[in-house]
């Protein structure tokens, strides 16, 4: 199916033939999903894409006029698929198989069966259940049994026992002998040695279907003459059983705020939008907030529903022609004719070269549109329309495992499964919390509001009450004033509007292939207008409460990352090696805990800060009356309590969930006197929001602190992952292992780690991480080849997708890069790797790569990269107050003895060799911009001083 033009020849096939459902084997397609080509829909099942090839493979091809039919799609593996059917009174169950051939050993042959048995235990005994597909088995000629009829083909074998041995347990019976043919008729496959003096030709595909359906099949037989490009022939049988009539249920309208693009359309929605506000009048009775919204809802939401209506988009024309189409149909004729194999050769490299050419010029078009949308600086298309033809999708789930290990397909047992698993994961014995007798907080004012809506960011999924953010940025500024009416109200009553307690939870993967709930991210989705209230309480009391987190505490925090997370744990690691000291650490992983947060615990918490308290009473009164609802394929589950947990997708969350963690850290470690000792300061953790490291100079104390946290930890809410929680010594020496425990569990002693993304290992030597990066790199340049190595797209345009979309893969994390000769060697060499490919340079040409970087009309500027970003990190830390803890870490003196010859190298090694200058001249020049920007662009002239 990679081949250019073979679905398109299929599905002409298909429509010659009348063929509604085909099953296809040896698909070679990555991944599963379903595409439409260009109006028949092939649902497919692959290797995973992570893999390096892309063997087996199956698919099941669905005219248009049935797809609507199609009720579920199960990718089981990259041998078998289950596809369903509404029928009448029953299901239709398609299972395609594509079982080992004869060289593969009886364990995968046992495999492929067992994936087909978890296809069947989906099925009811009333239902319609056809299995078909290539099973590399022949059950040959005999006579007629309830399995299979007398008019097989050529000798039975092993395999074909095990094919009548799978009909038998399931009640199945092969159609294709149950008919009598000419031998054509029956065989499937030509072997490649056959010869008109020495015929091989076996029937080893076959169509199943369970025996008490065998009535509807009205014939089974082959069509040899029709041309598939392959070395089976199609197998097709005739089967009658009636579809459901479906009727499209009524769904929620939908607001597409694309259409604002449109000068005319956004004139209109802001006309009418505008007009609406202007003539509602707002209740002042604190009791009144409902209303008050509603009405200003309904102003809003009018003419967004009017103008706004989401519109079936108009499919893009694939590459396909109508001339090659044609071809195709003239080599169906010379085939019906039994014409010269000579002509019929020609004619299909004739068509190879048309489909080369037609896709071609289809891409060269495609990267034209590209281009015009770079040079209108219109980025959001350019990416989307980049995601387009690099074949970017998002990861699906077609089915979910419940307790037991059963596949669930079915929407509302899945939707019934997610109401069980969220109940659970958010319910708590919570107590209330009393209100604030004495409320304080000045009043919103219409500037804090103004500013928070010309900020947001647009095309954000909207709420349950569907009003989309982009509208609020319609409105007048002299409107506002209605806005803030509103928001004083809920922010002196403490009284909030049903729609926005309500939420709608949508489910990511965490992971490729996340069959469980739990392997799953909710996400809430909720109003804008809240959100907008939100953000500006967020800017009221995130300053106080920040005052009181640790320097430890690097995520959710302005000015700090996953940078200043890893620049901490590497340089420190590798500056206790330096003078022979170890370094015990524990990689704490806890059990979700951004939805283990107790609401009661926060909310006394935030007392205990210094905010205002009507602040407090809105995330009160938010927290404990909110409720969810969760979407599963486009089906809404009851409305759900929730009863601990922060929202993840509130602005208030990240803030929230600092607050509190902050708490367990203070209580657990306030008395404790390990860690790293760096100018008479203990270091014991380094945390980026709740992926928390351990730090200790020895087992004993990393137990105690163990001990401590685990137990406030409990306290909180929070309980530790220990299968997911590691520890590891970072040391020169091979050390023998020692033991900690949490909970009674020996937790994993590990030689390599991955923290926030990057490889940590027991030596703290980073080419094992640079290795890692440049294949993860690598990855992403193979499948973006088609537009980087592609002809027609400019070389300006190529090296600007070079930088945005495998650069940044490749140094993440460089500014905690410490490198050696090979590190940099291995990274110039993949620059030129992709250099290379982006000009279509072979090996054979044996071009150098000076001549390389002429064509591409650039200099080597990976390691210069590396070198800058690193320079001017340490400047960044350097200059800013608030990363003191870092000052200390690369500065400050760590007791020890260092060990006889030449030393490691190290992070600020690496600066010093590179610009030529000693560590204390590197720390001024740092905290001097002009100085540190002269040493930057003398780089490019070879000379860093």
């Amino acid at each position: 199916m990679i081949e250019l033009g073979k679905s398109h020849s299929i599905i002409q096939q298909m429509e010659r033939l009348g063929v509604k459902i085909l099953g296809i084997s040896e698909s070679h397609w990555k991944g599963s999903g379903k595409k439409l080509i260009p109006d028949t829909t092939f649902y497919y099942s692959g290797s995973p894409e992570s893999d390096g090839v892309n063997y087996h493979g199956v698919a099941i091809a669905v005219d248009k006029t049935i797809n609507n039919n199609v009720k579920h799609f199960l990718p089981l593996s990259n041998r078998v698929c289950l596809l369903q059917l509404n029928a009448q009174g029953r299901h239709i169950n398609i299972i395609q198989a594509y079982a080992p051939t004869m060289d593969k050993d009886d364990e995968e042959v046992e495999e492929f069966y067992r994936d087909i048995a978890a296809a069947m235990r989906l099925t009811k005994s009333i239902d319609v259940t056809i299995v078909l597909g290539d099973f590399n088995a022949k059950v040959g000629e005999g006579s007629q049994t309830e399995v299979m009829g007398c008019f097989g083909l050529g000798e039975r074998n092993e395999r074909g026992d095990r094919l009548l041995l799978f009909c038998q347990e399931n009640k199945m019976i092969l159609t294709n002998t149950l008919y009598k043919q000419p031998k054509r008729r029956l065989y499937t496959w030509i072997s490649p040695q056959d010869k008109p003096e020495r015929i091989i030709r076996n029937q080893i595909d076959y169509i199943m279907i369970n025996q008490r359906y065998r009535n509807t099949v009205k014939s089974a037989k082959t069509y040899p003459g029709a041309y598939i490009g392959s070395d089976h022939s199609i197998l097709i049988a005739d089967v009658q059983i009636k579809l459901k009539k479906l009727v499209q249920p009524k769904s929620r309208t939908q607001i597409d705020v694309r259409k604002l693009q449109d000068l005319s359309v956004k004139g209109t929605v802001f006309q009418e939008l505008n007009e609406n506000l202007d003539t509602i009048s707002m209740q002042h009775d604190a009791g009144q907030v409902e209303e008050n919204w509603l009405t200003i809802k309904s102003a809003l939401l009018g003419p967004c529903n009017k103008h706004l209506k989401r519109t079936k988009a108009k499919r893009e024309k694939d590459w396909m022609t109508e001339q090659i189409l044609r071809l195709m149909e003239v080599r169906q004729e010379l085939r019906d004719r039994n014409a010269d194999k000579t002509k019929l050769k020609e004619l299909n490299n004739k068509i190879r070269y048309e489909c080369r050419q037609a896709k071609e010029q289809w891409l060269k078009e495609k990267c034209e549109e590209i281009e015009h949308l770079q040079t209108l600086h219109d980025a959001h298309n350019m990416h989307k329309k980049i995601r387009e033809l690099t074949g970017s999708k998002k990861q699906t789930t077609h089915y979910l495992l419940n307790e037991c290990g059963d596949i669930i397909v079915e929407t509302d047992k899945q939707v019934k499964l997610w109401e069980k698993y969220i109940e659970q994961l958010f319910d708590d014995d919570r107590v209330n919390v009393e209100d604030i007798e004495t409320p304080t907080g000045p009043e919103i004012l219409k500037d804090e509001i103004s500013y928070v809506i010309n900020n947001m960011k647009k095309r954000k999924a909207a709420g349950p009450d569907e009003l989309p953010g982009d509208v609020l940025q319609l409105i007048e500024e002299k409107h506002l004033d209605k806005l803030a009416h509103l928001f004083n109200q809920v922010y002196t009553s403490g009284i909030l509007p049903v729609d926005w307690l309500k939420s709608t939870f949508i489910t990511l993967p965490k992971k490729q292939n996340a069959k469980k709930c739990e392997d799953h991210r909710t996400i809430s989705l909720m109003s804008h207008v809240l959100k907008v209230l939100l953000k500006v309480i967020h800017k009221r009391i995130n300053k106080k409460l920040e005052e009181n987190i640790s320097e430890t505490q690097f995520g959710f925090r302005n000015g700090f990352g996953t940078r200043e997370a890893l620049f901490a744990y590497n340089v420190l690691a590798q500056r206790c090696l330096d003078v022979n000291k170890n370094v015990y650490v524990c990689f704490i992983d806890y059990n979700k805990a951004f939805d283990k947060v107790r609401h009661n615990r926060l909310i006394n918490i935030l007392k205990e800060e210094n905010i205002d308290t009507r602040d407090i009473q809105i995330i009160k009164n938010l927290y404990f009356n909110q409720t969810a609802e969760i979407s599963v394929n486009s089906e809404i589950s009851k409305e759900l309590k929730i009863k601990r947990g922060v929202r993840q997708g509130c602005v208030l969350s990240p803030l929230l969930f600092n607050v509190y963690s902050e708490r367990i850290m203070a209580e657990a470690l306030e008395e404790e006197v390990g860690g790293i000792v760096i100018n008479g300061t203990h270091i014991n953790n380094l945390r980026y929001a709740d992926d928390t490291v351990l730090l200790a100079e020895n087992m004993e104390d990393l137990q105690g602190m163990l001990n401590k946290v685990i137990r406030i930890s409990e306290e909180y809410g929070l309980t530790l992952n220990t299968k997911k929680t590691k520890c590891m010594i970072v040391t020169k020496r091979n050390n023998p292992p020692e033991q900690l425990i949490a909970g009674g569990d020996i937790i994993e002693q590990v030689g390599a780690y991955t923290y926030l993304g990057t490889r940590v290992n027991s030596s703290a030597e980073y080419l094992p991480e640079i290795k890692i990066r440049i294949e993860k790199a690598r990855a992403a340049f193979v499948n973006m080849r088609s537009l980087l190595s592609a002809r027609d797209l400019g070389l300006e345009t190529k090296t600007r997708l070079l930088k945005c979309y495998i650069f940044p893969i490749l140094l993440y994390g460089v500014e905690a890069w410490t490198l050696n000769k090979e590190c940099e060697k291995r990274l110039q060499a993949f620059e030129m790797w992709t250099y290379r490919r982006i000009l279509r340079i072979p090996w054979t040409d044996r071009v150098t790569n000076v001549e390389v970087l002429r064509r591409m009309g650039k200099q080597v500027e990976i390691l210069e990269e590396v070198k800058k970003r690193k320079l001017t990190y340490l400047g960044h830390i350097m200059r800013g107050p608030k990363y003191k803890i870092l000052h200390l870490i690369i500065q400050g003196k760590i007791v020890g003895k260092r060990s006889v010859g030449r030393r490691r190298i190290s992070w600020l090694r690496n600066l010093r060799d590179w610009f030529s200058c000693s560590s204390q001249d590197l720390f001024k020049a740092a905290i001097n911009k002009v100085r540190l920007t002269l040493m930057v662009a003398n780089l490019r002239h070879g000379d860093g001083t």
